[in-house]
């Protein structure tokens, strides 16, 4: 099974069948993944909402990759409707409150984050 620590706590989660044989997958450009919040389907029955990019896609199901605590990279293919893309202001502002408060000053300096440089 596995699994990721993310705020702390840990989650076991299932890595869903993407239905479709792999070369009915299509990938967006290395480097230019959108930017997306996925419902993760949890062993217990649950979910978790992660913040993650999305890679590849196929007709049913989207991979997305995201990074726990430990900066540790996990991917999972996630039924489509469980996927929505986030804007640039909302992925500043999860980094910043996933960042150490000591290194802050560093990435954002004097702005607040998800106010974004235009």
């Amino acid at each position: 099974m596995a699994s990721f620590t993310l705020d702390g706590q840990t989650f076991e989660y299932l890595k869903p069948d993407p239905e479709h044989q792999p070369e009915d997958a299509k990938s967006w450009t290395y480097g230019k993944y959108p930017k997306v919040l996925a419902t993760v389907p949890l062993a217990d029955g649950g979910t978790v909402t992660v913040y993650a990019v999305a890679e590849r896609w196929n007709p049913s199901h989207i991979l997305v990759s995201w990074a726990d605590d430990g900066r540790h990279a996990h991917w999972a293919w996630i039924p489509s409707g469980n996927v929505e893309r986030v804007s640039d202001s909302d992925w500043d502002i999860e980094e910043y409150r996933r960042c150490p408060e000591n290194l802050r000053s560093i990435r954002w300096g004097n702005r607040m984050p998800g106010f974004l440089p235009a």
